[in-house]
């Protein structure tokens, strides 16, 4: 990655300090004043009383824990009354939702003028004398930790940052911004701007360039580029792996056979997961309870990020076959455990000795890399199945590119727990789905019928300019040799034209009907197959988050060649937000059977 060579910055935004009411909360039958603290953290936790983390007792025990450590005191939480607080926030949120419509605009325009200023500020740097965005330069509220999955330590409080607790990554003579910094250093081949410990987690924290930066669309660039090079390789990848799974070096069969996993299954390395995720596993984290290895298959059962479970099963035939009798004997019991023993499938191997690995096979080789590989094939597979499609409409060009997602996320285990509102959402979608189908049904009916019959009027006209010019020829053949009945002659003539143009006018307003109905059809049409396609996707996603997937995982190239060929529309796939983070991509004009032979 190139370097920069001057970077300046106004720092990070610190969010507001809390503003103390006074009100207090019941301790052990008495009403207490709180310090500005200690009624912040009450305040957050009535916040959340209407919501499943207040009932979940890890969840609860861990703030009551956190908060009693700051009183001073030891509690359970039937010693507290949040009564007031709790009122005190029921009361907040009906002044809400009591706003007029237009004193909600006015709250939503307000904000946003000030976030608009504070982005200006905080949110735009100099990169090597141009300005660009930063992707987020607020820290972080303090707050209740939420974490992912069923995180031991959801509920527990997270502190405030302060200007102490951040560093700053500067050019060189750069201006250091006002502030007691914890320290200002000049890293010009990073793309943060700020970071800091969070005090709960002990994770980094990050404030990077926004995706848009020159600098991290280089990279994303250059991390599918390395996922394009693993797809010209993967033959030589895999037989290499397959003969060290086989071969004498003990430990080496182990890190072969764990990165094999991760090329068959598409499963995290396992110790590289983010500090606020729960105490799950992945591949070099299994543990026996995990694994089931049969006569014809390996068997994988466990949670996996965010707690989501894994289920997996890898057939064993042609090269799985060695993958299989090495995770039986690695899966199998080997005498009395030791005390403490986590039972690890693959004890001592981590993600350090499984990039190694791969980086030993080919340079730039990552489990990460594959995973970017293994996505891409996945939506590549099934495109090619779909590239023949450019007479079909742009809503069903566009389902079969979000299928494509759907079908790497399934891949990649991105499940996610269903909503509580996605069965009402659904039921509104398919009511819609109702409407639109009868009202296309009326639609087309009435151009069938406009097509079919012209109106009574145009009839009526038609029949009058018959009559009239039947009217014409008695006349003229009367005023043959007789001048004075010629003037009748002519008044009958001006009134066939006046009639014959009104037929004419009559006729071409039906046709602009047929038309107008016509399209009207075709509109109706077309949006009861968007949303029966609609419906159908938002069901086979009930279970999954597609997103993850699309972002992180998915070449956008395969998609912008795919939508090329087929002639849809590229940016419809992503939201505003990742249209602009795959911005580089807008310019390809790579031919989809080049761009689909990568994977």
């Amino acid at each position: 990655m190139a370097k920069w060579k001057t970077f300046q910055h106004r720092g990070v935004l610190f969010p507001p300090a809390y503003e103390p009411r006074g009100t207090r909360v019941g301790i052990r039958g008495k009403k207490t004043v709180l310090s500005p603290l200690q009624e912040e953290m009450a305040y957050q936790w009535a916040k959340k009383k209407d919501t499943p983390y207040a009932q979940d007792p890890v969840f609860r025990d861990n703030f009551v824990r956190d908060f009693a450590a700051q009183l001073g005191v030891d509690l359970s939480y039937a010693d507290l009354d949040f009564s007031e607080m709790n009122r005190r926030v029921d009361r907040e949120k009906a002044e809400r939702e009591a706003a007029t419509p237009e004193q909600r605009k006015a709250l939503a325009a307000g904000r946003k003028e000030a976030r608009e200023k504070l982005k200006l500020e905080y949110g735009t740097a100099q990169l090597d004398g141009k300005p660009v965005e930063l992707g987020n330069y607020m820290v972080e509220p303090p707050g209740i930790f939420i974490g992912r999955g069923a995180h031991p330590l959801r509920g527990k409080w997270k502190p405030r940052v302060g200007e102490g607790d951040v560093t700053l990554n500067l050019g060189r003579g750069a201006r250091v911004p006002p502030g007691r910094w914890a320290g200002v250093v000049c890293e010009p081949d990073s793309v943060w701007a700020a970071k800091w410990t969070d005090k709960l987690t002990g994770n980094t924290k990050y404030v990077w360039l926004a995706d848009t930066a020159e600098l991290k669309q280089d990279m994303d660039r250059a991390k599918y580029d390395k996922a394009a090079r693993l797809s010209g390789g993967i033959e030589g990848v895999v037989e290499a792996m397959v003969a060290d799974m086989a071969g004498g070096d003990a430990k080496k069969a182990r890190i072969a056979t764990a990165c094999y996993l991760i090329y068959r299954t598409s499963m995290r390395v396992g110790d590289e997961k983010d500090a606020d995720e729960a105490d799950t596993v992945g591949a070099t984290t299994l543990r026996r309870e995990h694994v089931k290895v049969t006569e014809d298959s390996v068997v994988f059962d466990f949670l996996g990020k965010d707690s989501v479970r894994w289920q997996e099963t890898v057939k064993a035939a042609g090269r799985d076959e060695q993958f299989r009798l090495n995770m039986k004997k690695l899966a199998s019991p080997r005498g009395p455990e030791k005390r403490g023993s986590k039972r690890e499938i693959f004890d001592g191997i981590s993600s350090r000795h499984v990039n190694a690995y791969y980086s030993g096979i080919m340079p730039g080789l990552s489990a990460k890399v594959f995973r970017t590989y293994l996505a891409s094939r996945e939506v590549s597979g099934y495109l090619r199945e779909h590239d023949r499609i450019r007479g079909c409409s742009a809503h069903a060009k566009l389902y079969h590119a979000k299928m494509a997602n759907l079908k790497a996320a399934v891949m990649c285990n991105h499940k996610r727990t269903v909503p509580k509102t996605f069965a009402r959402s659904l039921e509104k979608k398919k009511e819609s789905l109702r409407s639109a189908r009868s009202a296309a049904r009326k639609a087309k009916l009435e151009a069938r019928e406009a097509r079919g019959r012209a109106p009574e009027a145009v009839g009526a006209a038609a029949a009058a300019v018959e009559s009239a010019r039947g009217a014409l020829k008695e006349a003229r053949a009367a005023a043959r040799g007789k001048p004075k009945k010629a003037s009748k002659a002519k008044r009958l003539e001006a009134q066939l034209k006046a009639r014959r143009a009104r037929l004419a006018k009559l006729k071409e307003q039906a046709r602009r009907k047929a038309e107008r109905l016509q399209a009207r059809s075709e509109k109706s049409e077309a949006r009861a197959e968007k949303l029966r396609l609609d419906v159908d996707f938002a069901d086979r996603t009930r279970d999954y988050n597609v997103g993850t997937s699309l972002r992180n995982y998915i070449d956008p190239r395969v998609f912008k060649s795919w939508m090329d060929e087929v002639d849809g529309q590229w940016p419809k796939l992503y939201t505003a937000s990742l249209a602009r983070k795959f911005g580089w991509v807008q310019d390809v004009k790579e031919d989809w059977k080049t761009v689909s032979g990568w994977y």
